[in-house]
């Protein structure tokens, strides 16, 4: 067994892409929350190699691994059995989630290290947290074709509030924060996260971003320098304490993301917004945006208000607790 949690991105997301980072140095500010991605590994020994979605209720079979599909909603899960599933071997290899579907959490990132964690443990093949978030991430992206960055993946390997850093051209580095607990405890009683009921898809966001990029004297470069910068500042504010701070940030970076292509905002959010607006210090949506899940910082003394007026919309409000762990697995003794 295994599980991730996901992660919260609070600054800087978006300048985490490969077509930015080869030119330019990105910069993002997550903290992983005690939400999770659980998989699941067993062996059998029947003839059947089994990829299994339990929040999509659906399922695949094959003989062989190269019999899994690498297309359709299962293809993440048949790529990490693909990569690592043993040849000689069958076995049943199964997901499910606590976060609902297009909350720009970064679930298919949290998915790719439970699976290659689950992986790993089976087998022994002892990866650290950098090269199990690594090699889930080049699964999502090189094998399969998928746009994206990979904060995903490198928060939650790690657990924890963590400064990820893109250094053009050369490897991610992940700077764990070392925060005070009076701070994290502040952080869980002030943070509100909501799901705003209107679901996103982030490959076809990024897809429009990569080509917005592309083009000559578009915002979008500029966004996203001005987005690493602002994950920088927020580390400084959270590093010193000024929550007040941090939560403006939280604006500023909305503020920025917007830029990167219309389709980062839509009514629906913009509602929410509008609603939280008297309440909050400052917000932003989570993930490459569209709809999803937005994340306020309340203000003192407001945060009841503030649940109110979104419950009032209709939204799904999620527990705000910090998760420290990180990716963990476990094994269960098996009832033969």
């Amino acid at each position: 067994m295994a599980r991730a949690p996901v992660r919260v991105d609070l600054a800087g997301g978006g300048s985490d892409v490969p077509f930015f980072c080869a030119e330019h140095d990105g910069a993002v500010l997550s903290v992983c929350i005690a939400r999770y991605v659980y998989a699941r590994l067993r062996f059998h020994a029947g003839p059947k190699i089994i990829v299994q979605s339990e929040d999509l209720n659906e399922q695949v079979s094959a003989d062989r691994l190269e019999g899994l599909p690498l297309t359709g909603r299962l293809a993440l899960l048949c790529g990490i059995a693909r990569r690592l599933g043993p040849e000689d071997a069958s076995f049943h290899f199964s997901v499910y989630s606590d976060v609902p579907e297009g909350s720009g959490l970064g679930a298919s990132g949290a998915l790719g290290v439970a699976g290659v964690g689950v992986f790993d443990a089976a087998l022994g093949g002892g990866r650290s947290r950098e090269q199990v978030a690594a090699l889930g991430n080049e699964i999502e992206r090189v094998d399969l074709g998928l746009a994206g960055g990979s904060q995903d993946s490198y928060g939650p390997a790690f657990g924890g509030v963590n400064f990820i850093e893109y250094p053009a051209g050369r490897l991610v580095r992940v700077e764990p924060l070392p925060l005070p607990e009076s701070l994290l405890r502040e952080l869980e009683r002030r943070c509100v996260l909501v799901h705003t009921g209107q679901g996103h898809v982030s490959g076809s966001i990024h897809d429009d971003i990569a080509a917005d990029y592309r083009r000559p004297h578009s915002p979008t470069k500029r966004a996203m320098l001005e987005l690493a910068a602002i994950a920088r500042e927020s580390r400084e504010a959270l590093l010193s304490g000024e929550l007040e701070r941090w939560g403006e940030l939280l604006s500023e970076n909305w503020r920025h993301h917007q830029r990167l292509h219309a389709s980062c905002s839509s009514r629906r959010l913009q509602a929410f917004y509008q609603a939280a607006a008297p309440h909050v210090v400052g917000g932003k949506t989570c993930g490459a945006g569209g709809g999803g899940c937005i994340v306020f910082l309340a203000r003192e003394g407001r945060r009841r208000a503030l649940e109110r007026a979104l419950d009032a919309l209709g939204g799904l409000r999620l527990p705000f607790v910090i998760d420290q762990v990180g990716l963990s697995t476990w094994t269960l003794p098996t009832k033969e």
